[in-house]
């Protein structure tokens, strides 16, 4: 994904494309915060016209302990329900860009995703090495903590 990546998340089989200049979000060594366990992947695979979405490790163990806590192997049950969850999430900051004319790099929404947090954060980054745009998901508790550590104050989504 290069500069003016486009997403278009698939509502109701309406397609919104919005784009994104990842030359214009805030920077983040997002490989080594996913290397290092920080962050971890949303979905098992990028659609071809989508951006990499990344939860973070407490959003994740929140997520395992609220619903899959009891299961031998609970990526197998959350990983399918967090992907339709970031499609409703990605469907949501497209239309809401598509009406506003604008994309913001953080967004704000009301969700049930995360338990501790009726707001859900949605923060799109691009990664400090290649100029791929991504989106971070988590409460902002969850996302602030992530964040401590990479990067510099400049460089994190306000």
């Amino acid at each position: 994904m290069q500069n003016g990546t486009a997403f278009s998340p698939l509502r109701s089989k309406i397609r919104m494309s919005i784009k994104l200049d990842p030359e214009l979000l805030p920077a983040l060594d997002i490989l080594r915060m996913a290397q290092s366990g920080t962050l971890l992947r949303a979905e098992r695979h990028t659609p071809p016209d989508g951006i990499p979405a990344f939860v973070t490790r407490d959003g994740w163990n929140e997520l395992v302990e609220t619903h899959a806590g009891n299961h031998d192997a609970p990526h197998m049950v959350l990983l399918p329900a967090l992907e339709k969850a970031v499609l409703r999430i990605m469907s949501h900051a497209a239309e809401q860009a598509s009406s506003s004319g604008e994309m913001t790099p953080v967004i704000t929404l009301p969700s049930d995703l995360f338990p501790s947090d009726p707001d859900l954060v949605l923060s799109f980054v691009r990664d400090s090495t290649h100029p791929v745009a991504c989106a971070l998901i988590g409460t902002a508790a969850q996302i602030e903590n992530a964040l401590r550590g990479y990067g510099t104050a400049q460089d994190l989504p306000n």
